[in-house]
């Protein structure tokens, strides 16, 4: 896959209206708009690619000066159910604003690359689309980038289960 330039918070607010997190609020620390301790991602469709522009806080700091591998993973992870949520979703035609779907998503596999350190300081765009798929296996790709510039890459493999809440 190519790098991209990043994209802008207006760009994905225009093309996709209200982040999914904030249509289908659920209490993850990754992703739960219910969860004050949590990272707070916010994932938006900008074609055929599920994007979140994320800012690292001070305390997700790992070596000094450089964000934590472990919640760039953590983002990663949430950021890649979205997609194969929000996929899944897009193919049979149920909208998450309008309640739950009757499946969720469980991570079965995390694979992470890290390219090159990411700055504590600075936004970093993830960009995930599904690449692969079968009824209960969808296979996500995420690319995390930084100015720009490709910092890590990551393969999640989703399992769907039947609806967890």
């Amino acid at each position: 896959m190519s790098v991209q330039e990043p994209v802008v918070e207006d760009q994905m607010q225009a093309e996709a209206g209200q982040a999914l997190q904030d249509q289908f609020k659920v209490h993850c620390f990754g992703c739960g708009a219910l969860n004050a301790h949590g990272l707070q991602i916010k994932s938006h469709w900008v074609g055929k690619e599920l994007v979140c522009r994320w800012r690292p806080q001070p305390f997700h700091v790992g070596h000094p000066g450089f964000v934590y591998g472990g919640a760039i993973a953590s983002v990663v992870d949430c950021h890649a159910i979205w997609t194969a949520l929000a996929t899944a979703c897009r193919q049979l035609g149920h909208d998450l604003a309008g309640g739950p779907p009757p499946f969720a998503f469980v991570t079965g596999r995390l694979t992470v690359n890290y390219l090159k350190p990411m700055a504590i300081d600075a936004s970093l765009d993830f960009y995930a689309r599904v690449q692969e798929q079968t009824d209960r296996k969808f296979v996500v790709a995420c690319r995390v980038l930084q100015n720009g510039a490709e910092c890590a890459s990551a393969e999640v493999v989703a399992i769907r289960v039947k609806g967890m809440g």
